[in-house]
This record gives C-alpha cells, sequence and structure tokens, in this order.
C-alpha cells in the first residue's frame, strides 16, 4: 500500500513551495488509494514554535489537505534512541567529541533511486562522516527523518530537489537500519519569473495570505498543482479531477515558474464556477472589513438580491476582495469612483430626466429599464451615448462593467434614482 508523508519544520509559516510538496504527496496518495502523512518535524526546540504547527495546520485545512495519520517528531525520541544504540552497537556509529558519527563507506557508490530523474549516483569517497547525534544528545535532522520514515513504512518520498545531495546519507542509513529504501521523488524547484529560485519577492509567502487576498482554496490547489505537472493542454481542474489524473509520470523535470497572473487567471475561473451561496459567505466578511457596509446593512438586503449581485459582478472579478468593492454598489453608502467624473452642463438636465422616468420604472428590469431611459433621452433630443459612461461611473463608480442595464437592475431602483440626481443636482445647482 502507497504510504507517503508531507513533513513540515514548525519554524515559520507553510510557504508556496511547502504547499506544493504537500499537494503532490496528498494527490499521489489520494490517486492510488493510499495513506497521507502529516508529521511535524518539531526536533529544533529553539525555532519551533506551537503558533506555526496551528498556522500550517490551518493552512491545510483550508487547502483541503486532510491527513489520515498525524504525528510529532519530538513524540519519537524513544524511537529514535533505540535506532542510534543500535547501530553504535553494531559498530556502525562511532563517538567523537561527545557527538555519535556515521560511518561512511569509502568504497562504492551509493545510489539514489529516482521516480523523476532515475538513478542518481553518488561516489562514497566524495561523502564524507556526519553526525547524527549531536554531543547536547539532540539528533540531527538526517538521522531522525529516516528512522520515522521507516517506522512508518512511507513508501516513497515526494519533496523538493534541494534536499538531492542529502539523499544518499538518508539511503545510507536505510540500509544500514536493515530497512527498506523508499523510493524517491525529487521535484523540481519553483522559480520566479526571473527564473531564480522563488522568494517572497516572487510571491513565496505564506499560503494564507492567499486566502486573506481572496483567493479560493480550489483555485489555489488548481495553480499548485500546475506548478510542474501537466495533463495535456488543460488548465483549469477540480479536485476530483486532479486526485483522478495525477501521475508522477506527468512531473516536469525542470522548473516551474511563478505567475501570479496565472493564478489570478485561474481564480477567475473558478469564482465563475463557485456556488453563489458559499461565493457569499466568504465573500460577506470581506466587505465589513471595509468599513462602509455595516452587518445590519447586509442582512437586511434580501438574499436573492445579494446571489443576483454576486452572479452579475463576479465575472468581472479576479478576487474575493474585488468582488467585495462591487458588492458595495448594493448597499446606501457613498461610492469610491475608480476614476473622476463630472457631469457637464449638457448631461446634467439629461441624467435628471433619466432619473425621474426610473423612479416610475416598473418593474425594474434591464428590458424596462433601458426601454425607460431611451425614450426619456429620446424626449429630449439625445441618445444613450451621450450619458451612458457617466451615468455609469455616478450609478456604479465603474467605467466598464456588466450590461449599464443589468447594472441598474442590480443595483435597484432606489439607489439608481439618488446616485443619478445627486451627479445630476451638483451641476444644476
Amino acid at each position: 500500500m502507497i504510504r507517503v508523508r508531507f513533513a513540515p519544520s514548525p519554524t515559520g509559516y507553510l510557504h508556496v513551495g511547502g504547499a506544493r510538496t504537500a499537494l503532490f504527496n496528498w494527490l499521489f496518495a489520494r490517486h492510488n488509494h493510499g495513506t497521507f502523512i502529516l508529521r511535524i518535524e518539531d526536533t529544533d526546540k529553539e525555532r519551533s514554535t506551537d503558533e506555526s504547527i496551528e498556522e500550517i495546520l490551518e493552512s491545510m485545512r483550508w487547502l483541503g489537505l486532510d491527513w489520515d495519520e498525524y504525528y510529532r517528531q519530538t513524540d519519537r525520541t524513544d524511537a529514535h534512541l533505540l535506532a542510534a544504540q543500535d547501530l553504535m552497537d553494531r559498530g556502525l556509529v562511532y563517538e567523537s567529541d561527545g557527538a555519535w558519527w556515521f560511518r561512511v563507506p569509502t568504497e562504492g557508490n551509493t545510489i539514489v533511486h529516482d521516480d523523476l530523474l532515475g538513478d542518481v549516483t553518488f561516489p562514497n569517497d566524495l561523502l564524507k562522516d556526519f553526525v547524527i547525534r549531536r554531543s547536547d544528545g539532540s539528533f540531527i535532522y538526517h538521522f531522525v527523518v529516516v528512522v520515522d520514515d521507516a517506522d512508518m513504512e512511507v513508501t516513497h518520498v515526494i519533496r523538493g530537489d534541494d534536499h538531492l545531495n542529502n539523499t544518499p546519507k538518508h539511503v545510507l542509513l536505510f540500509e544500514a537500519l536493515g530497512r527498506t529504501v523508499p523510493r524517491f521523488v525529487h521535484l523540481p524547484m519553483i522559480l520566479g519569473s526571473d527564473r531564480t529560485r522563488l522568494s517572497k519577492r516572487h510571491g513565496d509567502t505564506a499560503t494564507l495570505e492567499y486566502r486573506d487576498r481572496g483567493f479560493l482554496p480550489e483555485a489555489m490547489v488548481n495553480f499548485l498543482a500546475r506548478l510542474g505537472w501537466s495533463h495535456g493542454d488543460a488548465e483549469v481542474f477540480d479536485r476530483a479531477s486532479l486526485v483522478e489524473l495525477f501521475s508522477i509520470d506527468e512531473v516536469n523535470k525542470s522548473g516551474a515558474i511563478f505567475e501570479d497572473t496565472k493564478l489570478m487567471w485561474l481564480n477567475q475561473q473558478h469564482m465563475k464556477l463557485a456556488d453563489l451561496d458559499r461565493l457569499l459567505g466568504l465573500v460577506r466578511p470581506m466587505v465589513l472589513e471595509l468599513n462602509r457596509v455595516t452587518a445590519q446593512m447586509w442582512d437586511a438586503v434580501d438574499p436573492g438580491h445579494l446571489r443576483t449581485g454576486a452572479h452579475l459582478f463576479r465575472d468581472r472579478c479576479k478576487t474575493l476582495r474585488d468582488l467585495a468593492s462591487a458588492m458595495e454598489l448594493l448597499f446606501p453608502v457613498p461610492l469610491i469612483p475608480e476614476d473622476e467624473f463630472r457631469v457637464n452642463a449638457t448631461q446634467a438636465p439629461l441624467m435628471m430626466s433619466v432619473a425621474n422616468a426610473l423612479a416610475l420604472t416598473k418593474p425594474f428590469t434591464p428590458e424596462d429599464i433601458e426601454q425607460d431611459v431611451r425614450a426619456a433621452l429620446e424626449a429630449n433630443q439625445a441618445t444613450l451615448k451621450d450619458v451612458a459612461l457617466v451615468s455609469r461611473l455616478a450609478v456604479t463608480g465603474r467605467k466598464a462593467g456588466p450590461g449599464l442595464f443589468e447594472s441598474f437592475a442590480c443595483v435597484g431602483r432606489e439607489l439608481v434614482v439618488e446616485r443619478l440626481r445627486d451627479a445630476a443636482q451638483s451641476v444644476l445647482e
């Protein structure tokens, strides 16, 4: 049975690279009906924190990467001691200056069998003896990770290729302990747009920052999956299709480029597919955070009207934050136009005439709105193009968006009339 693990160190947040590694392990396990282990490697007592552990767990939950088994490495100290003593008793480890050192063979080669890279050979004469236990009694990462993987019967170790040069040490330890060496998959690193290693300046920040910026978890999972994996020309995947299709054979050997624009595009696609009620539940706190719409104001609006607004606006929004800003249009708060605009002396009376006509429009549907707007303008020897842009800015604060009459219908008669009159009145006074 397939058994894989994701083993983050709780010395900080779960960044994008770590999240991609976690996802590939999770997809491999779920595709093969195997076991996904989450193991917190917290043996660095000086840097590990409970806050970081909780942040990692929250990030995993947000991404929907559920685990089957959970361990903290510090709970396994007895197992580490037993394994180290076994090696010492068999002369495979020696003590020097209080530290325990593993004896590396001086002849032959150590071969790392990698399912992505093929066999990678390391001459043993280039390797050096290495410490497994410090003089203070604490164990180093290279030793405990092998003991844990062996005891947990991990079949595949899927991790970044920055670990590749450490892997011959791990293979030697597995063999010395008499345990089965797992298969390895060393994933290519994620690169920034300048093709250097991904860093904070490229977007390698805390995974939860993307949640706070208004990205959907399914979009983030889709994006992370496409960082180094592909399936034909397809770009948009839901979770079920990723599980069904994922294969190590389709992981690229070269580094994947992190593109923020691609993430934005994917998020927009998933927002179009999202359930409207779920979307509203996610966007509501973001609207309230803008400190213009109150909870009472939100709750006073008919849910059907909110769904209509979310459905109308989401196609042009890249993030939930964008949608939150758009949803403000449905509430009686002063707009913050995205561009300055002025109503001239010719437009003002036309807009007032349109507002007066719309005050009587029933029902307030896009079709009836269009009919009454055009009639009011025709009565004044004008056309829609004379006031379309300035009216859109007055009512929505935006130069572009859904159809003008659909937007008016969504905003509602009372606010449309009020905003048109206010814009016109500033000139007519």
